[in-house]
């Protein structure tokens, strides 16, 4: 990158290049209207706009993949290559940044390499007493919740399917069950339990399903099957928030459970699910109310704060409790 570049070309460069992402179809006009180019008239119209031409060449040195099509007389943005950034940032931005790109490469395992790359060019211009607390808190998250492994070129295939709106073939292996092959259509990941799932339309039984990524084996394009977009046209993040602890669903059972001692208190500092309510009693414990769309979930979460926990409805609810309980001394 030039040294002697100006704040006036970084900012022409990057507005080319997001005109570019956004379009990816984009006519000479138009950069040269986003740019900001002058030019002068000629006799027999327009002259070619060397600067226009100059910043075109920057950026594909850059890695920018910018094609012209004589035909349509169009320039095609096939790859993004590398970008220009000229920013001034404060200390505490530092520590986000820090913090976040070591959390993203612990989360985000398909981004794994490309936030450790960031990061290493980015520290070279920063000092290292700023970049502390943000590698402090980084590690601490890192340590503190373990992540079931993904296979990363998985993971960046069923992203890039949802947003070019593509139905991908998987394999899906479950513990103790035998793998089985889903068309689907990817909505949307959500991260819960250790473990980052995907909700997606199941071609086969024309529902939402959930899967969890990590039990992915393999993946790929389903080239002879059209996506199907939601019903709404775009995706709510209300689906996956009515999950009790992982699965997400649209049926709605409501449950009644009485918490005493340590996860009454545990109770009211966190908000464990959007509908839950608080009652609070006079003898200090609470009642705790919910719709959920599966119990078995309630269930488990009941069990593993026993004897703090007590079902007062469904009857289902108590049912699936004591089974499950029934499971564990015989």
């Amino acid at each position: 990158m030039p040294k002697d570049m100006s704040s006036v070309r970084y900012k022409r460069l990057l507005k080319i290049i997001a005109l570019l992402q956004s379009r990816r179809r984009v006519s000479r006009d138009e950069l040269e209207e986003v740019g900001q180019y002058t030019f002068e008239k000629k006799k027999k119209g327009y002259e070619q706009n060397r600067t226009l031409q100059n910043d075109l060449d920057f950026l594909r040195d850059e890695g920018a993949e910018i094609i012209y099509d004589r035909h349509s007389k169009l320039y095609i943005l096939e790859h993004d290559g590398s970008f220009i950034v000229n920013i001034k940032i404060s200390k505490g931005e530092i520590e986000a940044l820090s913090a976040g790109l070591k959390m993203a490469s612990h989360f985000l395992p398909h981004l794994n390499e490309q936030a450790k790359n960031l990061w290493n060019k980015l520290a070279v211009y920063i000092p290292k007493d700023l970049t502390e607390a943000g590698n402090d808190l980084a590690k601490s998250t890192v340590i503190a919740i373990p992540v079931a492994p993904v296979k990363a070129e998985i993971f960046s295939l069923l992203i890039e399917a949802k947003y070019k709106k593509r139905p991908v073939n998987i394999r899906y292996v479950s513990p103790g069950k035998k793998g089985r092959q889903w068309i689907l259509s990817p909505y949307d990941f959500y991260f819960r339990g250790n473990a980052w799932y995907m909700v997606s339309y199941n071609h086969h039984h024309k529902v939402l399903s959930t899967h969890r990524i990590s039990r992915i084996i393999t993946a790929s394009f389903a080239f002879d099957t059209d996506y199907v977009s939601p019903e709404d046209g775009g995706f709510s993040e209300d689906y996956v928030s009515t999950a009790w602890h992982i699965a997400p669903g649209t049926e709605k059972h409501f449950v009644k459970i009485k918490l005493f001692g340590n996860l009454a208190d545990s109770m009211r500092e966190i908000k464990w699910h959007p509908t839950q309510k608080i009652e609070e009693l006079s003898d200090g414990n609470v009642i705790l109310t919910a719709e959920v769309p599966y119990l078995d979930e309630v269930a488990r979460w009941v069990l593993a704060g026993a004897p703090n926990a007590k079902v007062i409805e469904p009857e289902e609810l108590k049912s699936i409790v004591r089974d499950f309980a029934m499971k564990v001394i015989e």
